[in-house]
């Protein structure tokens, strides 16, 4: 009985220089993002991974003055390198850009996050 032949497999080493300065690449810290409100020109940074918005006060932005939002209505996520607005079932939805969220959405800067009736701009500095 004769070997079998099996085809060379080229051995792929990555250089861990390389590897190292990827990995950083994908961890660097974003840069500092708020939501700002146009009426009451107040800032409110987005610097957690999760940012809860709504009227109830334990909300990292906690909007009071508006009876349209829900206690927890919304959240601002950090993730994958960028940011992303979600609703969390509120009663009166949230809005991106004029049009309902219906789901998680990546967000921008200068797009217009609008919950109950208070409207804020996303800015990234």
């Amino acid at each position: 009985m004769g070997l079998l032949h099996q085809p060379a497999v080229a051995e792929v080493r990555e250089d861990p220089q390389q590897a190292a300065s990827a990995f950083r690449k994908e961890v660097r810290p974003m840069k500092p993002a708020f939501l700002f409100n146009k009426l009451s020109n107040e800032r409110f940074a987005l610097n957690q991974s999760v940012s809860k918005i709504g009227r109830d006060q334990t909300n990292n932005i906690s909007v009071t003055n508006d009876h349209y939002i829900s206690r927890h209505h919304a959240w601002v996520l950090q993730m994958q390198g960028a940011y992303w607005v979600e609703d969390l079932g509120s009663t009166n939805g949230t809005l991106l850009n004029g049009e309902i969220l219906s789901e998680r959405r990546q967000i921008a800067p200068g797009d217009r996050l609008t919950f109950g009736k208070t409207e804020f701009v996303f800015v990234v500095e």
